[in-house]
């Protein structure tokens, strides 16, 4: 992906999501809101970003089925990438671009679901998908562009996992055993990435206007400018725009941003509209505009790439300027290889800018490190490089780059009259978007003066003849800055750079490297040169003589003995005549590989034999995936230092040969000091368990692996226990890790069996019961056992299992729901279901949201090993009796977590003690019964995290433990009705709380840390309707479309912004910096039959903002009310209990004072009239007793409450709860 060039500030308030909160104490997760970022990935898989009150962000993936699933994070600096675990592979293989996981920059570039419907890629195709001529795109996705330049195309992908499913056959296609390979011809998937106007005097600095006196302006050149377009009406440009064409889908070439008019100007401007001085470089030249960014400064590499073809083949462009580009790459992008190979095709130059992500190295951008492409930093007026532009050397071969530098502080240029910024025909820019026009255009007064010089020729002669900048290296600057006068002049010129590449370890002693270094003279006598140069390199000759209109060369000899192990060395070959005037100036580079040795990475199954998966290896610095095939090996060539890999691979289970575990073997402190082989030995695998004090089984886990060395390197992976698992095991690793961090952490929900069945030679373990199906009542019975074969009807033709257990196969002609049918209706009260495969079988969708047909009777199925024993049993002609517990709703539940911290033990195995445990009794109390769902998150290492939803009964009661000492954040829904979200808690050991959801009070509620905010002009606001009588709960009906959800602002009585019925955040900008009045209103209605309490509530806040200092942001003076009324479990409270109102601020408010009285009005018939009550203050809330008339159904409420600031809530809430 490709990112701005422009040194610009972060924006305070990213369309992706909301601005930091205010520092807490400690990490703690925070509840997912409802409006937090989502990306949906290119496997269809969705990343929900989630924002701790510290700021800290932790990552949340699903599969397209709503499950959680497992997924490898890697955080590089300022940018979290996070893999989904199936595409892991196709990222270590190398078919997958990085960038497609980079979840920090997706979001930033606005490639989250709330802001694109489709995700851009860039496919590229194999010779024999090309050569097809069939590049029919895949299901899921369209073609906007076919990229001939780099054998490709353009893709729009769907939010689905269709087009991930169609390139790889999906996870179940794939044999672990086998090498990943993308379908349809395809190669390799890029992200189709997001470029942006390069921002950060000039003509007389670079000696234009010499050139011009000799009459050479570049006419008759065409020079391409691909940038945001242009003002074809600007008086600097006119007569001077040859063709135009615009790649930006929906926009014309119209230059709405202004970055294109200036680029163009500086090239080739009149300097009409200023009496003629504020000329370009080259104004005679004709320039060809391709509109490639969009008005906002942004585009996508695809239509770059257009632009590209457009300019070299279309218009046979002789310069092509490009300022813009993305972060540093080793060439092998898709800009950078069609800049390479366009060059080769056509002969024109690209002069690109180097990128403004300087002063640190191995900055510069793509597609400026492209072997063909000139590449421009920028200079200041007196040739000080300037700290914003980026430097080398390149990644990979660490050869020079930028080649040269320009002008690119404070440039004055024109102005396009529909820029949103500046006034007059001119404006001032900085940034190597500024430098790059400078070079343009001296290409094309060059071009202009040798129209048989091919672009390297170009590019060679402006490189070889700068005017040197000592202070700088090549990697820095270049061989030095432009000076066109000294080009246009000059009769000789040299190759611009000799690059002797990357030496691979070990490098013995008296190791060289020979390049050629050519120079021209293009005068009508001969030339006696003498040549000098530095470092580790030498020459074959230090005196050349270049005859007239010919050539010479000389030899440059790098010694590799002087180049120090892991870096580059450069410096500059000069060329003088015989009076000491320097003729010409080549750049040298050479590197040099530190020392390597061999890492062989060997993976066993639990029975010793090869084993295949997919390991992640990672040190201080260093992350790579590795893909093992079956021979379960493989070798790598590495610095020394202490390595850290984990393999995922499954694994026999629990339950006998047929039965699958999940593997997560890792290996620390490999110390390769030497060729080392290490290990994932699965004969000494142990199996992970944690053992709660009453019966259990387990509702979903997962473990976590992580490893740090500092805030912004590190590593984790998170594997949710697929469905087909029996077990996770682990690898012990010996002693702790010498450095950094090592966690290796298990999640675990277990809860009471909903059933158990056991014959006489025992229990059978490892059941799996259909969510939804009815279920067998509350208790224990026996019931006989008889095998019905493949479970069809006809199998039931002579066997009676009225009233018993049905046992059959699993069988491809006869689904699951259909042997279910053939149970029922054969009278049958318990389906047993054994696996003729292997693992677990998942016979129906256990997505976490309600099946949509449940099965008509109790259904559980059996793994190969344990099922096969019970059809031994029922098939003789004895009588096989089963004995059969039913819990059809969980009485209990234990949320357990535990962490081995530098290690993991000879014994992975974790027992509760109810004593280190916190007891939370948990009601769910929505108004009618039925099935809701619920989860309880916690935090590992890297933030928050969380396990699928459970099943809940919607109205009921149970009793749950939970590990003490750790943070957990609660959420419970009705799927179609209502969510709720809690925020996060941290419990004692042997503490007693309760936690109640869907009850009344329901009205808006804020959550701390995710309150409205003030920073600087704008606005964030995110005020959800319905938040339940739990403490600190927010909530909404998010996809209900009977629930009316809309929040309006006012500054005093002006209407400044409305949110929609469904929009759920809003960001309102351009607010006046004085203090000033707002009211922030509130406004939420649901049918009765929807829900029969808080059918309409109407909040409205009034409070005074301001700006703060710049960047400060402050959470707004919100007052909050909450309730306390006791209710039944339906939500009816007596006709004289008491009712407590709570009126507070956030923590972290700004602007704040004490809150004075609170007003309270009742209404015993919705609203129509209302009665004033007398409160009385008491501790933190203020109490009154209702006096309901026996006529009475419902309870409304009018609240009004007022601090000494002058902040101050008015909240209505009509049927707040019922009456009994």
């Amino acid at each position: 992906m490709f990112a701005v060039l422009a040194a610009s500030p972060v924006p305070a308030f990213p369309a992706s999501e909301p601005p930091a909160p205010p520092p807490a104490a400690s990490t703690t997760p925070a509840a997912v809101p409802p409006d937090a970022p989502r990306v949906t990935l290119v496997t269809g898989d969705t990343v929900t970003v989630v924002r701790a009150p510290d700021g800290t962000l932790s990552h949340l993936v699903q599969d397209p089925e709503g499950r959680y699933t497992g997924f490898e994070t890697h955080r590089s600096g300022r940018d979290t990438y996070v893999y989904p675990r199936d595409a892991l592979p196709y990222v270590a293989d190398g078919s997958l671009d990085r960038e497609l996981f980079d979840v920090t920059r997706l979001l930033a570039d606005g490639y989250d679901d709330a802001h694109r419907d489709r995700l851009p890629l860039i496919v590229t195709y194999t010779d024999a998908g090309r050569h097809s001529g069939r590049q029919t795109p895949p299901r899921g996705a369209r073609t906007t562009r076919t990229l001939e330049s780099i054998g490709g195309a353009a893709l729009a992908v769907d939010r689905s996992a269709a087009f991930w499913t169609s390139v790889t056959g999906g996870a179940a296609a794939r044999d672990a055993n086998q090498r990943p390979r993308l379908r349809g011809g395809i190669a390799k998937i890029w992200l189709d990435g997001k470029v942006k106007a390069a921002l950060a005097e000039s003509t007389a600095q670079v000696g234009a206007p010499r050139v011009w006196a000799s009459g050479d302006t570049g006419e008759g050149v065409d020079v391409a400018v691909l940038d945001t377009g242009v003002d074809a009406g600007h008086p600097d440009l006119a007569g001077r725009i040859a063709a135009t064409a615009g790649f930006v889908p929906g926009e014309s070439v119209t230059d709405a941003n202004g970055h294109g008019t200036h680029v163009a100007s500086t090239i080739a401007g009149t300097g009409a509209a200023s009496g003629g001085r504020e000329k370009g470089v080259a104004p005679g030249a004709r320039l060809h505009i391709g509109k490639v960014l969009s008005d906002d400064g942004t585009g996508q590499d695809s239509w770059v790439l257009a632009g590209m073809e457009w300019a070299a083949r279309d218009q046979h462009a002789k310069v092509i300027s490009m300022s813009l580009g993305g972060p540093s790459t080793d060439g092998s992008d898709p800009l950078s290889m069609a800049v390479d190979r366009l060059s080769e095709e056509t002969g024109a130059l690209f002069t690109v800018a180097a990128g403004n992500s300087g002063p640190d190295g191995y900055t510069v951008g793509a597609p400026g490190v492209a072997d063909a492409a000139l590449t421009v930093g920028a200079v200041d007026g007196s040739d000080t490089l300037a700290d914003f532009s980026s430097r080398g050397p390149r990644p990979g071969d660490r050869g020079v780059k930028p080649d040269l530098t320009a002008p690119g502080v404070d440039i004055l240029a024109a102005r396009s009259q529909y820029a949103p910024e500046g006034s007059g025909p001119y404006q001032t820019l900085s940034g190597t978007s500024m430098a790059t026009p400078y070079v343009a255009g001296a290409a094309a007064l060059l071009a202009a003066r040798h129209p048989g010089f091919s672009g390297r020729q170009l590019k060679d002669a402006l490189v070889s003849t700068t005017a040197a900048t000592p202070r700088y290296t090549p990697f820095e600057a270049g061989a030095g800055r432009l000076d066109i006068a000294a080009t246009a002049t000059a009769t000789v010129f040299a190759s611009g750079g000799a690059d002797f590449g990357f030496h691979a370890w070990p490098t013995p002693a008296g190791t060289t490297a020979e390049r050629t270094v050519t120079y021209t003279n293009t005068a009508g006598s001969p030339i006696a040169l003498r040549l000098t140069t530095d470092g580790p390199f030498t020459l074959s000759a230090d005196r050349l003589s270049v005859p007239a209109h010919g050539t010479a060369a000389v030899t440059v000899t790098a010694h590799y003995d002087q180049v120090p192990a892991d870096r580059a060395s450069a410096a500059f070959l000069t060329a003088t005549d015989d009076s000491g005037t320097v003729r010409a100036r080549t750049s040298l580079s050479a590197a040099k590989e530190g020392e390597r040795h061999r890492l062989t990475l060997k993976a066993k199954d639990r029975a010793g034999r090869p084993a295949a998966g997919t390991v992640v290896l990672t040190a201080k610095k260093f992350w790579l995936p590795l893909a093992l095939d079956d021979s379960g090996t493989t070798d790598l060539r590495l610095p020394p230092g202490s390595y850290t890999a984990w393999l995922d691979t499954p694994l026999e289970g629990a339950h006998g040969p047929h039965s699958i575990g999940q593997g997560l073997l890792a290996v620390t402190d490999i110390d390769l000091g030497r060729d080392r082989t290490a290990v994932f030995d699965g004969t000494k695998a142990r199996q992970v368990r944690t053992v709660a004090p009453d019966p259990s089984t387990p509702d979903g886990s997962r473990v976590d692996l992580y490893r740090g060395f500092a805030a912004d390197d590190w590593s984790s992976s998170s594997r949710w226990t697929d469905a087909a698992y029996d077990s996770v095991w682990a690898l012990p690793t010996g002693r702790e890790v010498a450095e950094g961090e090592f966690v290796f952490g298990t999640r675990w929900r277990l809860r009471q069996p909903a059933l158990t069945v056991a014959s006489g030679d025992g229990a059978f373990d490892d059941l799996r019961v259909a969510p939804g199906a009815t279920p067998l009542p509350e208790g224990r019975r026996r019931l006989d056992a008889v095998f019905a074969g493949d479970g069809a009807p006809a199998a039931y033709n002579s066997l009676d299992v009225r009233g018993k257990a049905a046992v059959v196969r699993r069988d491809d002609t006869v689904p699951v729901p259909e042997q279910a049918a053939a149970a029922t209706a054969a009278g049958a009260r318990l389906l047993l279901v054994v696996n003729d495969g292997d693992g677990r079988l998942q016979a129906w969708d256990d997505s976490p949201w309600l099946p949509a047909d449940p099965p008509p009777l109790t259904v559980a199925t059996l793994t190969r090993d344990e099922g096969e024993r019970l059809i031994t049993r029922t098939s003789g002609h004895a009588r096989t009796r089963l004995s059969v517990t039913s819990h059809p709703v969980t009485e209990y539940v234990y949320d357990l977590v535990h962490d081995y911290r530098g290690a993991v033990p000879a014994d992975p195995v974790h027992r509760a003690d109810r004593r280190e445990l916190a007891r939370v009794d948990v009601s769910f109390r929505n108004y009618r019964a039925g099935r809701a769902l619920e989860n309880r998150d916690d935090v590992t290492p890297v933030g928050g995290s969380a396990l699928n939803p459970s099943d809940a009964p919607a109205l009921g009661e149970r009793t749950d433990w939970v590990t003490a000492g750790e943070p957990w954040s609660d959420r419970a829904q009705i799927p179609g009705e209502q969510q709720q979200y809690a925020p996060a808690v941290t419990y004692r050991a042997g503490s007693a709380d309760r936690v109640s959801w869907f009850g009344p009070v329901q009205r808006p509620r804020l959550l701390d840390g995710d309150a409205p905010v003030r920073q600087d002009d704008r606005l964030y606001v995110s005020v959800p309707g319905w938040g339940d009588s739990g403490t600190g709960h927010l909530g909404g009906t998010y996809g209900n479309f009977d629930v009316d959800n809309r929040v309006r602002l006012y500054q005093g009585d002006e209407l400044v912004r409305e949110m929609g019925r469904y929009q759920l955040t809003m960001t309102v900008s351009g607010l006046s910096p004085a203090p000033l009045p707002y009211r922030l209103v509130s406004e939420n209605s649901r049918d009765a039959w929807a829900a029969p309490y808080s059918t309409a509530t109407r909040t409205e806040w009034g409070f005074t903002s301001r700006a703060g200092a710049a960047g400060e942001q402050a959470q707004l003076p919100l007052i909050q009310l909450d309730y306390g009324i006791a209710t039944d479990v339906s939500g009816r409270a007596g006709r004289h209990v008491g009712l407590t109102v709570t009126a507070s601020h956030l923590p972290g408010s700004t602007g704040t004072a004490a809150i004075g009285q609170v007003g309270l009005e009742i209404s015993y018939d919705d609203g129509v009239t209302w009665h004033s009550t007398t409160l009385r203050h008491s501790g933190t809330g203020w109490r009154t007793r209702l006096d309901a008339p026996r006529t009475a159904r419902f309870v409304s409420l009018r609240v009004d409450a007022r601090d000494a600031r002058g902040n101050s809530v008015r909240q209505s809430i009509v049927r707040a709860f019922g009456l009994r």
